[in-house]
């Protein structure tokens, strides 16, 4: 039986009550990097860990056009933290995360750009660091008309890139409220809006995400890229 996640959703328990009745196995909420620890949001995240049946994830998402502050912020998070993902669509930010291994999940490198935003050589740096490309439906969906097909055209060309250099992509909701959450046949329904099989469509919510969490363990117990603690 094919298992689903949602690696992008806001710390609200309708959407995790509405994911469950979809059957999905496991999500990861994102708190912002600035907030979560002066707002004490990891006790959110207990609470809600134990209000559901979901495998539940948490993480940061680091907003930042200032490379220094960037870094400053994955390293004061790196191993506190199960998943980090930062915000891409500046160039200079695309580059500095695809670079930076202790990053899990690079989130929409195409905003606000004329192209992908991920080039041949940000291609290599993905696979060779492990990091992912998320794509959020929710991106889309909030489009129309010119605007739409703009971003669907960048994802596309993101897509041309996975086929030949083999980076994880996974599709997220972004599910800010219930009204948000997607059922699975419809995630792999609306990634048929991209130049997606069914099959890729289909891996993106489970497979891929699924290998991310597999890496969370080796994640936590590293200390630099290459070292890791090995426990008796």
């Amino acid at each position: 039986m094919t298992i689903f996640y949602d690696f992008n959703i806001a710390p609200n328990e309708e959407v995790l009550e509405t994911l469950e009745a979809f059957k999905f196995k496991g999500a990861c909420i994102f708190y912002n990097s600035k907030k979560y620890l002066e707002d004490n949001l990891i006790e959110n995240f207990e609470e809600l860990k134990e209000s559901t049946n979901l495998d539940l994830y948490h993480g940061i998402v680091i907003d930042e056009t200032n490379p220094q502050l960037l870094g400053k912020e994955v390293q004061r998070y790196y191993r506190k933290v199960d998943l980090i993902m930062a915000n891409g669509g500046d160039s200079k930010i695309n580059r500095i995360i695809c670079e930076t291994p202790q990053i899990d999940i690079i989130n929409h490198p195409y905003l606000n750009k004329r192209n992908s935003g991920i080039n041949h050589v940000l291609s290599k740096l993905l696979k060779d660091n492990n990091i992912t490309v998320n794509i959020n439906i929710r991106d889309i969906l909030e489009h129309r008309g010119f605007y739409r097909a703009k971003m669907l055209n960048q994802i596309n060309q993101l897509l041309m890139l996975q086929k030949k250099y083999r980076f994880r992509t996974i599709i997220s909701s972004g599910s800010r409220s219930f009204y948000d959450v997607k059922s699975p046949r419809s995630m792999i329904l609306l990634s048929q809006l991209m130049d997606m099989d069914m099959n890729y469509g289909k891996n993106a919510i489970s497979k891929h995400p699924k290998e991310i969490i597999e890496n969370i363990p080796i994640h936590n117990e590293s200390i630099v890229d290459g070292v890791r603690i090995i426990k008796d």
